[in-house]
């Protein structure tokens, strides 16, 4: 089967290029802090939180950091299906 890959070069104008850097800042903040939520839920108390145990946190993740809303909901659930994959692969050696 053969595939084939198109690339595609996109110019942005200055004010999406500001945008996109923003963007790309939240998604880091936001992997950050569910990284941060694993590690300290399981250090403190022992629970392991899984993807959808953060997915559902997200309507209350967003009503105390209103700047995410932007984002919309499927562009957070696949930053945190990232963490949930890096997790995976870490203990699966």
């Amino acid at each position: 089967m053969l595939t084939r890959r198109i690339n595609f070069r996109l110019y942005p104008t200055q004010q999406q290029s500001t945008k996109l850097v923003e963007w790309k800042r939240l998604h880091c903040y936001l992997y950050n802090a569910a990284l941060a939520d694993r590690r300290d839920m399981y250090q403190r108390w022992g629970i392991s939180v899984d993807y959808f145990g953060q997915q559902n946190c997200l309507p209350a993740f967003k009503e105390e950091w209103p700047e995410f809303t932007e984002l919309g909901s499927h562009a957070l659930q696949a930053t945190l299906k990232r963490v949930d994959f890096a997790f995976e692969r870490f203990f699966k050696g």
